[in-house]
């Protein structure tokens, strides 16, 4: 187990920008007395916020913020345990980037996290092997959301209904057509 309480951590080049700081700062004996039961020791610890940091897949703003800038960061798949993935709780309080949070949990949860950002809170950042980005609700982000593209899915799913109402109806007045022809056709017997 690691002696080292503190330990700073480089910040990838987007959560360099949004906090305003290229390093953080995290706390891990108070960090890993949050959690015991999810990593083996201080190391695995440090090893997943490094990971979390270094190359996180989302970055969105905390719901529960204290300021303008906290941040909920997620790496979906984590190198240590492939079937993890690691998130933390990351704010610039006083100018310094203090780590307050670290999770590491089951990769399906990460869904969740991106439902949760998508659907109200703002994300800052969806970065897959071909970057998207996304803004959310936060105003102060200049980018193209993929909620404003879900916005246009939306038209589309009424379109539909209609289409689909329209469609029952074309049906129905059919069958009475078919029904009306039935009537008039005459059996001939032979």
């Amino acid at each position: 187990m690691s002696n080292k309480e503190l330990e700073i951590f480089e910040l990838c080049e987007r959560l360099s920008e949004l906090l305003g700081d290229k390093e953080a700062i995290a706390d891990l004996k108070k960090l890993y007395a949050k959690h015991p039961e999810m990593f083996k020791d201080m190391n695995e610890l440090s090893n997943t916020i490094k990971e979390v940091v270094k190359e996180p897949n989302l970055i969105m703003k905390n719901p529960k913020a204290r300021n303008e800038k906290d941040f909920i960061v997620a790496k979906q798949t984590l190198d240590i345990n492939n079937k993890k993935m690691g998130d933390i709780g990351i704010r610039n309080d006083r100018n310094i980037s203090i780590i307050y949070h670290t999770n590491k949990q089951d990769k399906r949860n990460f869904n969740r996290l991106v439902k949760k950002a998508v659907s109200s809170e703002a994300v800052h950042s969806l970065h897959t092997p071909s970057p998207a980005w996304m803004g959310g609700n936060d105003k102060s982000s200049g980018v193209k959301t993929l909620l404003e593209t879900a916005k246009q899915t939306i038209p589309q799913k009424d379109k539909s209904v209609k289409d689909f109402k329209a469609k029952l109806k074309e049906f129905a007045n059919k069958k009475q057509i078919d029904t009306k022809t039935k009537e008039i056709e005459i059996p001939i017997k032979k």
